[in-house]
């Protein structure tokens, strides 16, 4: 018996709701809601719509939690007076913005101005579409879906840099070419952290690779790995340290200065996208996605939805860990920043490689365990 994904779920739903549909139609009607081609597209349509809702709701859970965290490293409540403990706070932020003009300066390019932080946004979702979350979550017909998930994510620098060339404004300017940059000299050991990963596990599925975890999770043996992919990760979502290009002392407020209203709400809240992302990606690959240590009583693992709860319980902690070192860091010169990534995380992502190299060969390491036996 196969299991049950959130993709079949979703046919199963669009299969009864067409059949419901078709019960009370014409014949000629009823043939054309029940076929194959219309049920298979209700089924992508709910099963975007599960993703979305459940994407959205957990990027403004996500402000929320870092507001509340950040109040609590500075010594106050955080968010308090919009809903209980401020969990309205995001959604009356959301409709204030909503309420707002989107002004376009003269001479900025129309084209660009607008479909930057369209695609920046788009692009961003899409990959929830392919992340698992759970055994039973994505469709499960995607074998290199890291691979898919690295490549939409790399998506991010040309978008920034259109939306700040199109806005004809030099500080706007500055800081995409900023965030370009930086972008791009941490995209190298991030993906040198990876291939870690994928030299020990075998493979560019998220998946296998949150199954070859069962003996042990991949943050011990390979701790390096999971250093330099936490770096590489801050500075792909431009989050303090890493956070020059939007610097609001030095430029303004970075290459979305010209932007107002809505558009400015798709950057501030696809840059908590990207932050969701980046807390997943960690989870899954080395800290055991959905899955829990064996000597963790079956209770804990048995009942419906563990999987996504224990996922969700991992992803906000590792997201807590990112508003740990905000409050805790100072920002760094553009010139640091990009001396780090070139001179110091590229050797260490090397190192990273050769030690999970050693791993394959060693196949055991104490005091973890082995690797799982093909």
């Amino acid at each position: 018996m196969s299991q049950a994904t959130l993709y079949s779920v979703s046919y199963d739903l669009s299969n009864t709701i067409a059949s419901a549909l078709g019960s009370v139609l014409p014949s000629g009607a009823r043939d054309l809601i029940t076929s194959s081609g219309v049920v298979t597209g209700f089924a992508v349509v709910i099963f975007a719509v599960i993703i979305l809702a459940a994407t959205m709701l957990n990027t403004i859970l996500l402000i929320w939690w870092e507001r509340k965290l950040l109040g609590r490293f500075m010594d106050r409540r955080g968010a308090m007076h919009v809903g209980f403990a401020g969990l309205l706070q995001n959604f009356a932020d959301g409709f204030k913005l909503f309420r707002k003009d989107t002004v376009k300066p003269r001479e900025a390019d129309p084209l660009g101005f607008y479909f930057g932080p369209t695609a920046y946004m788009i692009t961003s979702l899409a990959i929830f579409g392919i992340l698992p979350i759970s055994s039973g979550w994505d469709t499960g017909a995607l074998p290199l879906t890291l691979l898919l998930a690295l490549a939409i994510f790399a998506f991010a620098p040309l978008f920034i840099f259109v939306s700040a060339w199109s806005s004809n404004n030099k500080y706007s300017l500055m800081g995409g070419m900023r965030s370009a940059a930086q972008m791009i000299a941490y995209e190298v050991p991030l993906l040198l952290a990876v291939v870690s990963v994928v030299i020990v596990a075998g493979s560019f599925d998220l998946n296998t690779i949150v199954y070859e975890q069962q003996n042990y999770w991949f943050w011990g043996p390979l701790i390096l790995a999971l250093i330099v992919f936490v770096a590489a990760m801050l500075a792909e979502m431009e989050r303090i340290p890493f956070d020059l290009p939007e610097a609001e002392a030095e430029l303004v407020e970075g290459w979305n200065t010209e932007y107002g209203g809505m558009f400015f709400a798709f950057f501030m809240f696809t840059d908590y996208l990207r932050a969701l992302v980046g807390s997943v990606l960690v989870v899954l690959l080395f800290f055991g996605g959905w899955t829990l240590p064996s000597w963790v009583p079956s209770v804990a693992t048995s009942w419906p939805l563990a999987g996504i709860f224990w996922f969700m319980v991992k992803t906000y902690i590792v997201f807590g860990v990112f508003v740990w070192i905000r409050a805790s860091l100072p920002r760094v010169r553009t010139d640091q920043l990009l001396r780090v990534g070139w001179n110091r995380m590229i050797p260490l992502g090397l190192v990273s490689v050769f030690v999970a190299a050693l791993l394959v060969v060693a196949k055991c390491v104490w005091p973890f365990g082995c690797l799982p036996t093909p």
